[in-house]
């Protein structure tokens, strides 16, 4: 079924559940282990589900040129570089953003159950689909996740010219008595689309100054407290498929019971309905839309990798 966005683009709905075991087939003929493979697919689809397309499977060819190159592993467990208790910083060996993700949200809930608050950093990392996709699961366990990394250099500083720091994403996430976590994904504002804009932008004097200062911000956090990449250090995903991209991640979870409060995922829940009105994430929908083109690329992606099942 085809249908046309109010920008006249047109769009294919495609059965989410079709499109996620297509892409695990892709990953899985690359070498990734049945289980991850499932997982990547899945924080991707997530991504188009939800709207932020941007970090969908749009980023698949990418994935692929990258695992074919090299410069993304398909190993599973990152390495423990620093066991502080409450703090700790992994090396994810430039594996897939997803797999050292998953592996870190175990850990981080149970230390936050012990300690109160955890964090792990993660460095020498790859894309791992949204902040939501991770925040969410730590407040389904109960907790309030954080959760942010860096990205390529996008964004100048106010009045200036260079890009020193990039769109970088955090989210948080609120248990909630309500079916779903109360979640809020920041995102600095993403570089213009045409050349025009994109060069206005750069010049225009004092422009984003909240924004930059929050990307600035995440992007210390991140790469500072993992030992990792920070602004021009990491990598562009898009670019050369063959040097590392190098992003650092950050996960914190803190367990609301150490803070003597009982009620917090009914208050959560009370806010939430005020402000969003029972409004869902779109989650449960069976269909993504996508641009036909999108699919055709996924389908070359297929064939390249020796994919056999067909995606309609």
């Amino acid at each position: 079924m085809n249908l046309e966005t109010p920008a006249r683009m047109s769009l294919s709905a495609t059965r989410t559940e079709a499109l996620k075991g297509f892409v695990t087939e892709i990953f899985a003929k690359l070498g990734v282990p049945a289980e991850a493979a499932g997982l990547s697919a899945a924080a991707l689809v997530a991504a188009d589900v939800e709207g932020m397309s941007a970090h969908g499977v749009t980023l698949v060819p990418l994935y692929v040129e990258r695992i074919l190159a090299g410069s993304v592993s398909t190993a599973t467990e990152p390495t423990v570089v620093h066991d502080g208790g409450s703090a700790i910083v992994l090396d994810a060996g430039h594996s897939l953003g997803q797999l050292s993700s998953d592996w870190a949200l175990p850990m981080v809930s149970e230390r936050a159950r012990e300690h109160g608050v955890a964090c792990i950093a993660v460095r020498n990392g790859s894309h791992f689909g949204t902040a939501t996709f991770w925040a969410r699961q730590i407040a389904e366990g109960g907790l309030i996740g954080i959760v942010m990394c860096n990205s390529r250099p996008r964004k100048p500083a106010p009045g200036g010219t260079e890009r020193v720091t990039g769109s970088n994403s955090l989210a948080i996430a609120l248990p909630s008595r309500d079916a779903n976590p109360f979640v809020a994904e920041l995102e600095a504002e993403s570089p213009a689309a045409d050349p025009a804009s994109a060069v206005a932008a750069l010049l225009r004097a004092n422009s984003g100054a909240r924004g930059f200062g929050l990307a600035a911000a995440i992007d210390l956090m991140c790469g500072g407290l993992s030992g990792g990449a920070i602004g021009p250090d990491v990598g562009a995903f898009d670019g050369d498929p063959e040097l590392p991209y190098r992003s650092s991640h950050l996960f914190v979870a803190l367990d609301p019971a150490r803070f003597g409060v009982a009620d917090l995922d009914g208050r959560v829940a009370q806010f939430a309905e005020r402000i969003r009105k029972r409004v869902r994430r779109a989650e449960s929908g069976d269909e993504c839309l996508l641009p036909p083109e999108l699919l055709a690329r996924l389908r070359e992606c297929g064939a390249k990798v020796g994919v056999e099942s067909r995606l309609e």
